[in-house]
């Protein structure tokens, strides 16, 4: 669900109530997605986000499972992992006519081990590489520590992964913060997920260069140097290569 489209108190509670789950199973988790970019990058990062995504091992898996379900959440299995989900509850007021109904709180977890979805290339976390990020609340001055892994990683899983104006914004966040070789190594030295990245790129470069589209506009709004970019990519295609 694109959290975009609601007023900013609904945006800022629905992470407020995300961060609050991720404040219970921190210690068991290495968190990626949208929140590990947002701990890596900071309020630089730009958008809000949802969803907790995480990796761990089957021990902390378990771990986790036994503390989601005591919170009331609601577990589904896939042959990928688990997702945790519970019914959004407002805790600030709605405004007349925003519709909160579908949305929901929801935490995927995984082995580390994240696999596209209809071809056998994946992408392995290693749980002993990681960093450590405060990701602040919005109403108060708690924050969450959380493991993430290094951006170098993070920037490599993201440019494999299906181009959603999510994960398309995400990579050219965390591409203005790394060395290209470095993105290219980790990602040489992941099964074969070079052939995503491949698969994904002139639609990544197709998509920043449509003026009148999203990730073009998102990447104005960043202050992101569309051209450089565009060569950074292009780099990468042709190291890969």
């Amino acid at each position: 669900m694109n959290l975009e489209t609601f007023p900013k108190e609904i945006k800022d509670d629905i992470e407020d109530q995300s961060l609050a789950l991720l404040a219970r199973i921190n210690e068991n988790i290495l968190v990626i997605g949208g929140w590990a970019v947002r701990g890596l990058l900071g309020e630089k990062h730009g958008r809000y986000t949802l969803d907790i995504d995480a990796v761990a091992s089957k021990e902390s898996r378990d771990q986790v499972a036994m503390k989601l379900i005591a919170a009331g959440l609601k577990p589904k299995r896939a042959d990928w992992g688990v997702q945790y989900f519970k019914q959004y509850e407002p805790e600030v007021d709605v405004p007349k006519g925003v519709d909160i109904s579908k949305v929901e709180l929801r935490i995927e977890i995984s082995g580390p081990r994240i696999s596209e979805f209809s071809t056998p290339h994946y992408f392995e976390f290693s749980l002993d590489e990681f960093v450590t990020r405060s990701i602040p609340f919005h109403r108060n001055a708690v924050v969450v520590e959380t493991m993430v892994p290094p951006m170098k990683h993070m920037a490599a899983v993201k440019l494999g992964l299906p181009v959603d104006y999510k994960n398309n914004f995400d990579s050219m966040m965390l591409l203005q913060s790394c060395e290209v070789h470095d993105v290219v190594e980790i990602i040489l030295q992941n099964d074969s997920w070079s052939e995503m990245v491949l698969r994904r790129m002139p639609k990544l470069i197709g998509r920043i260069k449509d003026k009148n589209g999203i990730a073009h506009l998102l990447a104005m709004n960043a202050g992101i140097n569309i051209q450089n970019h565009i060569r950074k990519l292009k780099e990468i295609e042709s190291l890969l290569r």
